[in-house]
């Protein structure tokens, strides 16, 4: 609601105050809504049909979630219950008239989440001085350094990055994967420990494609990213040409039936959750696998680790290290890396695709 100076509820029927008593102090009104994974993407779409300068998404800062909360929802490379969408709208003569439309566009998505037992929609809004409105979301996100020389930074960001450094360039709006996550840091760790130049990557679930981008800028020769969202496709694919390393980069939209049949990858990384993790495994996960090749798994909650290493061990894969990170931002979740050595022969290991 729109509150503070302006001291006036806003929604449908509702009154604003004028325009031109709105643009006497402030150049930008900022809307926000905080809904779950499930309604990020028709929601950003809303937002983004008001907003020519586009729409941000974040974690919402408000959250308390639980560790089982967390992972309840089926939303990959995701850190927190609910997500906030941002855009901003400069103020002028037809403000009034546009909130009331983006509200009653909001309306039908509110009765679909309701019936599917989500959190409805509801804007909220705030005034805002700043003439640049892009910096007050932007300021946020600062270079991140990650293991021993990767520094993932956005791509408004002018810092010098030093010879030693490999920088990661990735639009934080874009797709889920920014580097933030302890799951997306404890692959990024392994992929820079383990990766040689000329590897073969397969990235299953790249989003934003900062693992796979990772892996190019490493020295692998080859990458394929897998991701059945369009949205992070998308998001994977202009990450990739930013960073100068799309040629190397194969994207292609699907689950794991899309990898041809005999593929298999020097490297594979998958930054998922557990139970999809799971099916991957019953789906043949490990055929994906080169011999003496590695296997890369986060998104896995400590408890729910050893379901996972069990599955492994059947198919014959080798556990060569696990490593555990505590998220401490919004809660105290123990998330898990396991690192798996294939070292036996392709008939030992007995799932095959499906």
């Amino acid at each position: 609601m729109l509150k503070g100076a302006l001291g006036i509820l806003v929604g449908i029927g509702s009154s604003l105050p004028s325009s031109r008593a709105l643009a006497r102090k402030y150049i930008w009104l900022e809307v926000s809504v905080t809904v779950e994974p499930e309604t990020v993407d028709a929601v950003a779409e809303t937002l983004g049909r008001f907003s020519c300068d586009g729409v941000s998404i974040e974690p919402s800062e408000t959250s308390s979630d639980t560790c089982s909360d967390i992972y309840e929802k089926e939303f990959i490379n995701q850190t927190y219950k609910y997500i906030e969408v941002r855009t901003y709208l400069k103020v002028s003569p037809n403000l009034k008239d546009k909130i009331q439309q983006l509200e009653r566009e909001l309306w039908p998505l509110g009765m679909i989440a309701r019936q599917s037992g989500l959190m409805a929609p509801k804007p909220e809004y705030k005034p805002i001085e700043d003439t640049n409105w892009s910096t007050i979301w932007r300021d946020q996100y600062k270079p991140l350094r990650i293991g021993h020389k990767l520094i993932v930074i956005p791509p408004w960001t002018n810092i010098e990055i030093e010879s030693s450094d490999t920088a990661i360039i990735i639009d934080p709006g874009q797709a889920f994967g920014t580097g933030a996550h302890p799951s997306t840091q404890l692959c990024l760790q392994a992929i820079e420990q383990h990766l040689i130049p000329g590897d073969s990557v397969l990235d299953l679930g790249c989003g934003s494609g900062i693992l796979a981008i990772t892996a190019l800028k490493l020295g692998a020769h080859l990458v394929t990213g897998l991701d059945t969202d369009h949205d992070s496709m998308n998001a994977a694919r202009q990450n990739a040409i930013v960073n100068n390393v799309f040629d190397r980069f194969q994207l292609v939209q699907g689950s794991l039936g899309a990898i041809k049949k005999q593929r298999q990858y020097r490297i594979v990384v998958v930054n998922i959750l557990s139970r999809t993790i799971m099916q991957l495994i019953e789906n043949g996960l490990a055929n994906t696998v080169a011999k003496n090749g590695i296997l890369i798994l986060s998104g896995i909650l400590a408890e729910q680790s050893a379901e996972i290493e069990l599955a492994l061990d059947d198919v014959g894969m080798i556990l060569i290290s696990k490593i555990q990170m505590t998220e401490s931002t919004h809660t105290t979740c123990q998330w898990v890396s396991l690192i798996y050595s294939k070292e036996l022969t392709d008939k030992q290991v007995s799932k095959t695709f499906e």
